[in-house]
């Protein structure tokens, strides 16, 4: 799906700020038609969670309704009109002027609808959007799985098997796009650069939202290209790039790739997009980018900030990269789910390489044997892949977060979901990030690198530094031995509470996750088949409630508000050393 774009031939129309607002507590929304008029005169944010807005939904985990009133300028021409929501979580159902527009499951992905037909022209217009935010053992990512869990969330308030708050609602821009009939849907590039890195390729391909007449021709780097639209209404082909500007961490040079649907000699559509030309590969122990090798020096963190909740903000994005570059990283996770399509497109210009991850966290056992899961799964890697593969900042894939990678059904499960990536888009390594034994894993085996989060000195040998240092080296090497493929350090660290200070340093105080990190990561970097290393988390977040955790997961470098800890200071201190 397209970022939305406005040009000569695309509007858009912002729908955020101020939607009235109902939490369904008694679940009677759909008997009493809240789809004609949302009751009630309560106000809420969107794009925001809407937990922290109000103290009664902070654990509302219902369905929330959403009414907005608009009305549209005449747009001539031959136009549909779309209703696009960036990202709402988790199952959304939407209304306009009474009619039923469709629905969408699942969270951090964009949907649209075409509402052409349900407008009135020249007069007010009613959305009315309901977004369940139930937790359930059948979504993704899920809940309610207690009894087969293998990582230590049980008994936490909400019931979610993740380390994250499950925050509901809108979370990202509803807009209203305005497009020609037959227009540009999709696009989907990937490029490569020849072994001398002098020159690039980008192929391409184009699907319209019909079978047409006309021609899709194309604007690169001076070149125009001409092609033809098949029965399916998909055009694709190559263009090369002589002297090509590559995109690295250093130089993030982008080129305006732009699209346009030709009917009869008349442009009917245009969509641009900004591309980077490079290689990403995995040869031997190494991850190379242009044929050069890359260490992944970076962070793991959250779409997370005070009242917001998983709200986008452009200014929290901004601060967030910031942070990174500050610290001297040049990597991330888009831990544990799809960032936003405006993240991303931050990433490609500063020059930040991304491992982009699904919203899969904490699969179990009964996932492996449920084809419906196996096919939402799928569909969810599908709408992830085509949505973000333009960006030179996505360098691979991850399939999921800390699942049961022990039982034997993982194996054949995760070998599914690598086929179906790697079919939509073979020129990014793929991975999953495993929390278990490396020796009794069924399915890393079937990935392009190993990805790894370890704790040791903190949820094991907690408090003795030394000896979780000794056994991180070690399991390094076993897990090295066992697949024979690079890896990566996806998470590692220790909770700090700010300002607490200790000597010698003790669990929980800044001097304790300070060194854990600095000595950690020395140990990591050092290993000559190791790819990358990334400290969780950038800034401390919310969670559900739980023993454990103190109001939020406290691993952050960096405080909530984005205040540095002392641990910031040293591994900034240890990154600037390796420039």
């Amino acid at each position: 799906m397209l970022y939305p774009q406005m040009n000569t031939y695309r509007t858009i129309y912002d729908m955020n700020g101020f939607w009235r607002f109902k939490a369904d507590v008694d679940v009677i929304g759909e008997k009493e038609q809240w789809h004609t008029g949302v009751p009630g005169d309560r106000e809420i944010a969107v794009p925001a969670s809407w937990n922290e807005q109000y103290d009664d939904l902070m654990y509302f985990m219902g369905t929330g309704w959403y009414q907005k009133e608009f009305e549209l300028p005449l747009d001539g021409g031959d136009k549909t009109y779309w209703l696009r929501v960036g990202s709402a979580n988790y199952y959304t159902k939407v209304w306009v002027n009474g009619h039923y527009a469709g629905h969408n499951e699942g969270a951090h992905l964009p949907f649209e609808f075409d509402i052409t037909s349900y407008l009135n022209v020249q007069d007010k217009n009613t959305v009315v959007i309901s977004v369940d935010a139930a937790i359930g053992k059948d979504r993704l990512p899920p809940g309610d799985v207690e009894d087969e869990m293998i990582v230590g969330f049980k008994g936490q308030y909400p019931n979610n098997y993740y380390d994250f708050f499950p925050y509901g609602g809108i979370q990202r821009p509803v807009q209203i796009i305005v497009k020609p009939r037959t227009h540009i849907a999709k696009l989907m590039v990937r490029t490569d650069v020849n072994e001398a890195n002098t020159a690039g390729s980008v192929h391409y391909q184009v699907h319209l939202n019909e079978q047409a007449p006309g021609n899709v021709r194309i604007v690169c780097d001076g070149q125009v290209i001409e092609s033809a639209v098949d029965r399916k209404g998909m055009a694709e082909g190559i263009i090369s790039v002589p002297n090509a500007q590559l995109w690295s961490p250093a130089s993030p040079n982008l080129y305006e790739f732009t699209v346009q649907y030709v009917e009869q000699g008349e442009v009917k559509d245009k969509y641009s997009q900004q591309i980077g030309i490079r290689r990403i590969e995995i040869k031997g122990n190494q991850l190379l980018l242009n044929g050069e090798p890359v260490f992944l020096r970076g962070v793991g963190m959250h779409e997370d900030f005070p009242v917001l909740g998983k709200g986008l903000s452009h200014a929290v994005i901004a601060k967030d990269i910031s942070l990174i570059k500050w610290l001297g990283g040049n990597s991330l996770r888009t831990t544990h789910y799809p960032y936003s399509e405006e993240f991303l497109q931050h990433t490609d210009k500063e020059g930040i390489l991304v491992i982009g991850e699904s919203p899969f966290v904490g699969f179990v056992k009964s996932h492996y044997k449920d084809s419906a899961i196996i096919d939402k799964a799928a569909k969810v890697l599908t709408r992830m892949v085509e949505r973000d593969c333009c960006h030179p900042s996505i360098i691979a894939w991850s399939l999921a977060n800390e699942p049961d990678s022990l039982d034997e059904g993982a194996g054949p499960f995760f070998k599914t979901l690598y086929d179906t990536v790697k079919g939509l888009d073979s020129s990014r390594p793929i991975t999953f990030v495993n929390c278990v034994d490396p020796d009794k894993d069924t399915a890393m085996q079937h990935m392009d690198f190993v990805s790894l989060n370890r704790y040791y000195g903190w949820y094991e040998q907690a408090g003795r530094l030394d000896e979780g240092c000794e056994v991180l080296d070690k399991a390094l090497d076993r897990c090295h031995e066992r697949f024979g493929k690079p890896i990566i350090i996806t998470e590692y660290g220790a909770d700090a509470m700010a300002g607490v200070h200790t000597n010698p340093p003790e669990l929980f105080s800044e001097e304790y996750q300070a060194e854990m990190l600095t000595r950690q990561y020395r140990i990591i970097k050092d290993k000559p088949y190791s790819i990358g290393a990334h400290v969780w988390a950038l800034a401390d977040f919310k969670t559900s409630q739980t023993p454990s955790r103190v109001v939020v997961n406290r691993k952050g470098m960096f405080t909530r508000e984005r205040q540095p800890k002392l641990s910031a200071h040293r591994v900034k201190q240890l990154w600037d050393e390796e420039k």
